[in-house]
């Protein structure tokens, strides 16, 4: 187990490795050192709505977990398990985060350990969300996560291309917020709904509850907006909340604060210039996240989410994860999340004649006639055989050592 080191020693294997990719790294120039990279983050006192320790909340399989490794430390070293703290990442700067503890919230850097590891469940690094064992020195300006304790929920993303690879936006995640934006030229309505229905497979798949949250309502006329919502609820089902907001006006806020009650925990989730960060500082009633120029014609611009973070809601709300605008979701191996996504379509399935049925043509299919008599949204049917082909596309498309 990596032990806390002084301010001068603490340029680990990990601190190196870290260098190295950075971006003057990519550039064939030297690589910033640590303390560089530690001057840039921002300053403590200058974050604002930072969640406190008592804004979060760890179960019972993170506290026990939490405590049995607190005791196995304790074996080998009595002062150790002293400094061990149970904390949550709220934040993350060019790889140092910012973690909350009942004693305090400050800067952490990785245990030197978790490089050297190599099981799948052991060499995954903190993503925000996470609740760690985190281990503070006295005298020490930073403490060392030790541990990512188990994962209540995880949304992540596939990035592995043939090698199975994923990343993690988010951990502990009660409840995501597919945000899309409405009046936007360059988004056909089979685009919009490609957007969502994919979202929802990805936050099903990860077992957290999915909001719809349809931004820049102020954009359309009444009619407009009854035909956006209409659709949108047709696609996502009758158990997902669809809200229409503006930032502009107000509308739709309070309805989306009581999607992230207090002690949960929700993430917002959605493309660059979808109005994200605008509909944060809306919610937190000030500008607390930066927004780009973004054209208004057709949403594009530069995303300006750079960081990780967690900001806390004003009582009675919650907490909310941001992450950098996403271009890309593409779907591999979240089986699971299509048919937690369209379930009556998969039980109808199972009343088809023929196993490899592709439901498009068949005789004896009962999707088909599911549709037919009304069982089945043939919006649904169409979502959901987008979606599945993608998925088997891409399954062939990885290297045969690969197991999802």
């Amino acid at each position: 187990m990596a032990m806390m080191r002084t301010k001068g020693e603490r340029v680990g294997k990990t601190a190196k490795a870290r260098g190295r990719r950075g971006t003057a790294g990519r550039r064939g120039g030297a690589a910033p050192d640590r303390e560089t990279l530690v001057a840039a983050l921002p300053k403590l006192d200058m974050l604002r709505d930072v969640p406190s320790f008592s804004d979060l909340r760890a179960d019972a399989a993170q506290v026990a977990a939490f405590e049995e490794f607190a005791s196995a430390v304790g074996r080998e070293d009595g002062g150790a398990a002293d400094e061990m703290r149970l904390g949550f990442v709220v934040r993350l700067d060019r790889g140092f985060p910012l973690v909350a503890t009942d004693g305090g919230t400050f800067r952490a850097e990785h245990a030197v350990g978790f490089a050297k590891r190599r099981g799948e469940g052991e060499r995954l690094l903190p993503a925000i969300g996470d609740c760690v064992a985190v281990r503070v020195a006295p005298g020490h300006d930073m403490g060392v996560i030790e541990r990512v304790l188990p994962r209540r929920t995880v949304f992540e993303r596939w990035r592995g291309k043939s090698r199975g690879e994923r990343q993690v936006l988010a951990a502990n995640i009660d409840t995501v917020l597919i945000v899309q934006p409405l009046g936007s030229s360059r988004d056909t309505p089979a685009l919009v709904r490609d957007r969502i229905a994919r979202s929802l497979v990805l936050v099903r798949d990860c077992g957290a509850e999915s909001v719809v949250v349809l931004t820049k309502a102020d954009r359309c006329d009444a009619a407009e907006l009854a035909r956006a919502q209409a659709e949108v609820r047709r696609l996502a089902g009758g158990d997902v909340r669809v809200l229409a907001t503006s930032s502009a006006t107000g509308e739709g806020l309070d309805e989306v604060r009581s999607c992230v009650p207090a002690g949960s925990c929700a993430m917002i989730l959605g493309e660059s210039g979808a109005g994200k960060s605008t509909l944060l500082n809306a919610l937190l009633g000030h500008e607390a996240l930066a927004t780009g120029e973004v054209r208004e014609r057709d949403d594009m611009g530069r995303h300006t989410t750079v960081a990780r973070v967690m900001v806390s809601l004003p009582d009675p709300c919650g907490v909310i994860a941001d992450a950098p605008g996403l271009r890309s979701l593409p779907l591999v191996g979240h089986e699971r999340g299509l048919a937690r996504t369209f379930p009556e379509i998969v039980a109808a399935a199972r009343g088809c004649r023929f196993n490899d049925c592709t439901h498009t043509h068949e005789p004896g299919c009962a999707v088909r006639a599911a549709v037919g008599d009304g069982e089945v949204d043939e919006l649904r049917l169409e979502a959901f055989l987008s979606l599945a082909v993608e998925m088997r596309v891409s399954a062939q498309s990885l290297d045969p050592d690969v197991h999802l």
